[in-house]
């Protein structure tokens, strides 16, 4: 095996443009670190998905979770016992493509039996309150997974869930964490993206809004008041932002959009290409980076990073086709762990869960 190698990022600005934001890109954009959304853009130019980290554990049983409460929706799965296989069934098939696309993850573990139990508890209601007169009723269609896009007004994404009755529209979110912020309020950044998908339809002529309406992992329903001002004011912003990430792109001036947080930084989704990272001293898995400078046996390479010298211990577990030939080469190890308790800050183990990247 080899270590997936990604092309220097330098070299792919000229080719980035973005058309369109999705609406949790532009909740990101607003509330996080607006340069990683640049860096997302620039991996989905390069054209290969191993390129991204894989996605984050909840995300993956989110995607699960929203295929059980569409098939319980549609009448296709009705029992707990049926939930509970076709959940196991999703959840090897995404262990088996994960450790497919990333040779070094040997064992990733993305089954939550906690949140299979909530989805199930909450995919029998759905099921329990589907009525026969909302299946037969020619003016109402259910849609899920709907992927939208308008460019022309800069956005594009995939509505979890749309109710289409006599022109009027009821857009459903369904979120596996958490809704609410620390003080119970509902978190903006879902009531922003709702209205921005409530923008899509309305400039798609889908209907008028109806609703607009929140579910958690509980099954617990936030109605959220919709307000056509606001969303007229959101698309504008959004035009406003693409404008501004375009011109940073042309100009490669990033500085205004690079927010570093030691807790931000430490799970974004393009840690592994970022110069600007930051880590907690408190995080038990780390990511590591630096050039290969010297390899002191069969399982250990050692990585220099400026003036830091870094002990990779552990990489005897790859089947490395040319182990020498990485001497000389930038790599960037993801979720490796200190040696021991005692270990310094500069002596680490790959794990189950390593990514290696060549860079």
């Amino acid at each position: 095996m080899r270590f997936i190698k990604i092309p220097h990022i330098d070299d792919t600005w000229d080719k980035v443009h973005i058309k369109t934001l999705s609406p949790s890109s532009f909740s990101w954009i607003c509330n996080g670190c607006a340069y990683q959304v640049l860096l997302q853009k620039v991996l989905y130019t390069l054209g290969d998905n191993t390129y991204f980290l894989p996605p984050h554990k909840n995300t993956i049983l989110g995607t699960i979770i929203h295929k059980i409460y569409e098939l319980a929706s549609k009448g296709t799965l009705s029992t707990p016992r049926e939930m509970m296989e076709i959940w196991e069934q999703l959840v090897n098939e995404q262990k088996k493509k994960l450790i497919e696309s990333y040779p070094t993850l040997l064992n990733p573990k993305i089954n939550d039996y906690d949140k299979r139990n909530k989805a199930i508890r909450y995919a029998i209601t759905i099921h329990e309150k589907k009525t026969d007169f909302l299946l037969e009723s020619t003016n109402i269609k259910i849609v899920s997974e709907k992927p939208i896009v308008c460019e022309d007004i800069g956005l594009s994404g995939v509505v979890d869930k749309m109710i289409i009755d006599s022109g009027n529209i009821d857009i459903i979110d369904y979120k596996s964490g958490r809704v609410v912020d620390e003080d119970g309020n509902l978190k903006l950044e879902y009531i922003v993206q709702l209205h921005l998908y409530a923008a899509m339809c309305v400039h798609l002529s889908l209907g008028n809004i109806r609703s607009l309406k929140l579910i958690d992992i509980e099954g617990q329903l936030f109605d959220i008041v919709y307000d056509e001002e606001l969303s007229k004011a959101l698309v504008k912003d959004v035009a406003e932002r693409i404008v501004k990430l375009n011109n940073a792109i042309n100009a490669r001036q990033f500085e205004d959009l690079i927010k570093p947080d030691k807790d931000r930084c430490g799970y974004c989704s393009c840690r592994h290409i970022c110069n600007y990272m930051i880590q907690s001293d408190e995080l038990i898995y780390r990511t590591i980076c630096g050039y290969v400078k010297r390899i002191s046996s069969s399982n250990m390479y050692i990585l220099q990073n400026g003036d830091i010298t870094y002990y990779i211990s552990g990489i005897g577990v790859y089947p490395i086709d040319d182990y020498y030939g990485y001497i000389g080469k930038k790599l960037v190890f993801i979720n490796v762990i200190r040696t021991s308790s005692l270990a310094n800050n500069y002596t680490y183990k790959v794990t189950e869960n390593t990514l290696v990247y060549e860079l």
